[in-house]
């Protein structure tokens, strides 16, 4: 599927925005897919959408009429985020040292936010209705389609070329280090954990996501990422006080 305009030539809100319509384009050409006859004629469909110009940035995936609910609620909460990002860009200005760290805390915020509502999502998929046997392999693949999703936004969350979540300026990190300076004149350092999907405990040490055929596992392990996403995104809204 392809993008208007090339986004690398464009910046800040009108980079999100072309992005968010790119995405909302998808979504729509893939109910209208998969609603009308056509569905009938091909049993998988390939989709590539455009979701930043990080690298990773390129979702591909094949459809199925059986699973393409999956890929349109991952597609929603990216969605979600470039929404989000289009706004900060258009409040948030970015010449001065201060500004820069502000919209960075800001946009981290914004990243947090969307893990946080994929989390929660997934632990609505957890309820009865969605246990029952005809429901469980279609809900299993939509839990798989946003735990993937989980780790794209940690491999392509960055700022000034900086990833976000993988670490790097993590309290045990001995790879980099971040620091702010305050109008005083003082400078203190802002550490940022690790968001991937393992790190949440919502894929193993054998990177086998956390399934619904194990409920009360599951949900343990989803509100655990919950607690750890809002403790996070509490740390970084301190820094703005």
């Amino acid at each position: 599927m392809k993008i208007k305009y090339d986004p690398n030539l464009i910046f800040g809100s009108k980079r999100e925005s072309l992005f968010g319509k790119h995405i909302l384009k998808a979504r729509s050409l893939i109910r209208k897919y998969f609603a009308g006859k056509r569905s009938k004629d091909s049993k998988k469909v390939k989709l590539n959408v455009l979701t930043s110009i990080r690298r990773g940035g390129l979702l591909q995936t094949k459809l199925e009429k059986e699973t393409y609910h999956s890929i349109d609620s991952r597609l929603k909460f990216i969605s979600i985020t470039a929404t989000a990002l289009e706004r900060l860009h258009l409040i948030q200005p970015i010449q001065t040292t201060f500004q820069k760290q502000k919209f960075l805390i800001h946009q981290t915020i914004v990243y947090l936010d969307t893990l946080l509502a994929i989390s929660e999502h997934l632990l609505a998929l957890s309820t009865n209705e969605h246990r029952k046997k005809q429901f469980r392999w279609e809900k299993q693949r939509e839990v798989e389609e946003l735990v993937d999703e989980v780790d794209r936004i940690a491999s392509t969350a960055e700022f000034n070329q900086m990833t976000l979540f993988l670490g790097d300026f993590a309290k045990s990190s001995r790879t980099a280090s971040m620091w702010f300076l305050k109008e005083s004149g003082e400078v203190f350092q802002v550490y940022i954990a690790t968001m991937t999907s393992k790190s949440l405990g919502l894929t193993d040490f054998k990177n086998e996501v956390i399934t619904l055929s194990s409920p009360i596992e599951y949900e343990n392990k989803v509100k655990l990422a919950i607690e750890r996403i809002k403790e996070e995104r509490k740390q970084m809204a301190t820094v703005l006080e």
